[in-house]
């Protein structure tokens, strides 16, 4: 299939070279790093004191996609109450007994910076991760817990980095063994970018099909709640890699509500359902996901089903993430557009200083 949907130029998303010239900043490479940077980041060193009762993460857009994927894996396993928090100030439940893991791969995001210096204020044990800015100078000269990560990315594509970062800080805690599960999980991360990437040919490769299927149309992404944080990644990474606009909800909340938007209402052959059901989906939860499914297509919606393999939850959510990841890349070659500016988002951090 060759395509150039705003004329820039045709591309063929079998065509290295092709794709190499709509991507001159090599977003590519940084998505393809993915397992490297989570394996590198798996072994930084921290010693977090005493065991934390409550957890709180701290941080916005692609520095908080890692603690995402932690915070619905922790409700799942740990004892520990844990929430994300997306915000310019704290829940009033944080306090001394509270770890502060604080996130940002800038380390000068707004937002961020005031809940880190409202978690001192109140006495939170604190750990931040960043690259460098005013959060990684702040910690230094307070003598916060601080793990750095290499800087010069996107904070969408450092999510390896960030991902196995706060992994490490939560295992040191004695929270739960995250970090080892995820380097268990290294080679089938890998093996999920090896059949993604662009030398794996069309036929064989999910991402490229499922691309091209979606491509000029609007995605809506839903998923159990389960591996709801793949979903969500889907989303964001279609919003800023593709320029498009792309929404996600969770099952079985959307059936409550949007599923009559999409049924009842009037119909746009521009949207696209696309559902991830996960192999980790059982019993009523995978009942409602089959039934979602029946219904869309009985209505003669055309949703776009991606099966997410893998032996647990954890794994369904890495390799939806992966699947995601390139289909947002192969979509903005579809497009002729460059995956890795985001100019508006530039714009907005501009007028707030």
């Amino acid at each position: 299939m060759t395509v150039g949907n705003q004329g820039l130029m045709s591309v063929t998303l079998d065509d290295v070279n092709a794709l190499a010239s709509l991507d001159p900043s090599n977003m590519l490479r940084q998505m393809v790093d993915l397992p490297s940077q989570l394996s590198a980041s798996l072994s930084s060193k921290v010693t977090v004191e005493g065991s934390p009762r409550k957890l709180c993460f701290c941080g916005l857009g692609g520095s908080a996609m890692g603690a995402d994927i932690l915070c619905d894996h922790l409700e799942r396993t740990a004892k520990v109450c844990s929430s994300v928090v997306r915000d310019v100030q704290l829940p009033a439940w944080v306090d001394e007994d509270t770890l502060t893991i604080t996130i940002s791969y800038s380390g000068n995001t707004r937002e961020t910076m005031a809940m880190y210096k409202e978690a001192v204020s109140r006495n939170a044990k604190i750990c931040a991760i960043s690259s460098g800015g005013r959060l990684v100078q702040s910690c230094q000269e307070r003598g916060d817990q601080l793990i750095t990560v290499p800087s010069g990315l996107q904070p969408r594509a450092a999510l390896g980095y960030l991902l196995g970062a706060a992994a490490t800080v939560i295992e040191a805690a004695d929270v739960a063994p995250v970090a080892s599960e995820l380097r268990a999980l290294l080679p089938a991360i890998r093996d999920e970018v090896e059949v993604c990437s662009p030398s794996t040919a069309g036929p064989k490769n999910p991402a490229k099909a499922i691309a091209k299927n979606l491509d000029g149309r609007m995605p809506f992404i839903y998923s159990s709640r389960n591996v709801r944080t793949a979903a969500r990644r889907w989303q964001t990474q279609i919003n800023e890699n593709s320029k498009t606009l792309c929404l996600s909800g969770e099952l079985p909340e959307a059936d409550h509500n949007q599923i009559v938007g999409w049924i009842d209402g009037a119909r746009d052959g521009n949207n696209v359902p696309v559902i991830l059901r996960a192999a980790s989906d059982q019993g009523m939860m995978a009942d409602i996901v089959n039934a979602t499914i029946s219904i869309f297509e009985d209505f003669r919606l055309g949703p776009v089903i991606v099966e997410l393999e893998g032996q647990t939850v954890l794994e369904n959510i890495m390799r939806g993430i992966v699947i995601g990841d390139f289909v947002s890349y192969y979509l903005a070659m579809l497009k002729g557009v460059d995956p890795l500016p985001v100019s508006s988002i530039t714009e907005l951090k501009k007028r707030l200083g």
